[in-house]
């Protein structure tokens, strides 16, 4: 089930609603997991057991930490105990396809049998699942919380819907005191309903119809794309990204806020960034800021060598790349943002401050927008004759020039208001109006017209569209 879908909008969500607030206060969580649990196995009923069996073995593990918070090196063994189980399902249900694939690809080339298995379905929103389920290990290993008495609260903290498919990917001891005990007032649940439109309008109204072209254009064969095209996609997908992703994490925030859970924001206008360094702020804050804690630092961080602290950025943004997806287009995507990131620590970000801010935003763009080719195409053949088309004056033809002048007049007012949405926070003049009227935003009345406009603009588009997914639902 996703957040734009017709079914949720209109049966899981008001029944959802009503069932939580006529609940006594006590009763509230279990009508929160029952939902939540509804909510998964809607999409996917043939994995929510393993699921359920795997949470029961972190909430064990989980709770022989805590009786051995004294004993490093038991805490040590459980530790790695649930990293085994937890990176070998994700190993196993993500990953196991894309090993037998090379593995056969070798076979090929030596001229041996392929190697015959049965192809692996991937439980829907499993890494997200997976970060979390190790945060939560990990944060009783280090003292922050305490496990929770009662089992169902922490598989509420796994399956609470709003954030389960596709993030934010929140750390247990954020979170852990609102699954015991939150307030719940009408301020929280306009509020809610007005993000919750907000990212709906960004996923319906914005992402699904530069989506189009994108996909359109990534679907051609190579060999019939030219320079016209090839910028066409990938400035249609570097947008279309941006806001069906941030469009999820907007709806997730709402839908937590309309039962008096606050969760963090995942995105900052990151096309406004100035650097890989200031991207990485900015764009899926949560992830960032879970590999920095989980990864990044255990490795060594900034607290070791030069040449070590390279690597040690590089290396987490090449786990980043491939927990993306298990495609070496997802690795040579991580490699190219971690390389960026290096050579912002070893020059770029001194460099940078003799430069406009404008300028640096620029140029941050334009390379995010490369790297977004990588993201994009299925193969690495593909993604590489696709850059190489971006730059091939030669292969500027009329007919496609002729095309994009002639793109629909819809498309052309999207594209714009993407751009405008994007950008226009790093204009000075706009951002001192947006601070000026801060209390404006702020108004219950702003928010309840803003929402019934977008909700209503977007209910329209959904009745006369096809079924578009979010994209990070396969990560």
């Amino acid at each position: 089930m996703i957040f734009s879908a017709p079914v949720f909008i209109y049966i899981f969500m008001p029944i959802f609603l009503i069932s939580y607030y006529i609940a006594r206060d006590k009763y509230k969580n279990y009508v929160l997991l029952i939902a939540s649990c509804l909510f998964y196995a809607w999409g996917a009923p043939s994995f929510i057991l393993i699921l359920l069996a795997s949470a029961m073995v972190d909430w064990k593990i989980g709770n022989l930490i805590y009786q051995n918070k004294h004993v490093d090196i038991i805490k040590k063994h459980y530790l790695i105990l649930s990293l085994i189980v937890n990176i070998g399902m994700l190993l196993y249900f993500k990953y196991f396809n894309f090993f037998i694939d090379n593995i056969n690809e070798l076979f090929q080339q030596s001229h041996l049998e392929k190697a015959n298995w049965l192809t692996v379905v991937m439980p829907v929103g499993l890494s997200f699942i997976v970060f979390q389920k190790i945060s939560y290990i990990v944060d009783i290993v280090q003292s922050r919380v305490n496990p929770p008495s009662k089992f169902s609260t922490y598989l509420l903290y796994i399956f609470l819907f709003p954030k389960l498919l596709a993030g934010p990917i929140v750390k247990y001891h954020h979170i852990a005191d609102q699954l015991i005990a939150r307030e719940h007032n009408l301020d929280d649940v306009i509020y809610g309903l007005y993000r919750f439109s907000i990212g709906l309008g960004k996923k319906v109204l914005i992402a699904d119809a530069l989506g189009q072209i994108a996909d359109a254009i990534f679907q051609i064969p190579i060999s019939e794309v030219g320079f016209s095209y090839a910028w066409a996609g990938i400035i249609s997908y570097t947008f279309q990204i941006y806001f069906d992703f941030s469009g999820y994490a907007d709806m997730a925030v709402g839908l937590a806020r309309m039962i008096g859970i606050r969760i963090m924001e995942n995105f900052n206008q990151p096309y406004i960034a100035q650097s890989f360094t200031d991207f990485w702020r900015r764009w899926h804050i949560s992830l960032s800021g879970w590999m920095r804690d989980y990864l990044y630092i255990p490795l060594g961080g900034n607290r070791c060598s030069r040449l070590r602290n390279y690597f040690n950025l590089w290396f987490v943004f090449l786990a980043s790349g491939f927990w993306h997806g298990a495609n070496w287009t997802f690795v040579v995507w991580g490699i190219y943002h971690g390389l960026f990131l290096v050579m912002d620590k070893m020059f770029w970000l001194e460099k940078a401050k003799r430069l406009s801010k404008h300028l640096n935003t620029a140029i941050t763009f334009f390379l995010v927008m490369l790297g977004w080719v990588f993201f994009r195409s299925e193969d690495l053949g593909y993604a590489i004759d696709f850059l190489v088309r971006m730059f091939d004056f030669s292969r500027i033809t009329v007919i496609e020039a002729q095309h994009i002048v002639l793109m629909t007049a819809g498309y052309k007012v999207v594209l714009a208001l993407a751009v405008l949405i994007s950008f226009l926070p790093a204009v000075k003049m706009f951002s001192n109006f947006l601070e000026r009227h801060q209390d404006l935003f702020e108004n219950t009345v702003f928010q309840i017209v803003i929402m019934t406009v977008l909700f209503t603009l977007s209910m329209m588009k959904i009745s006369a569209s096809t079924f578009s997914p979010f994209i990070y639902f396969r990560f």
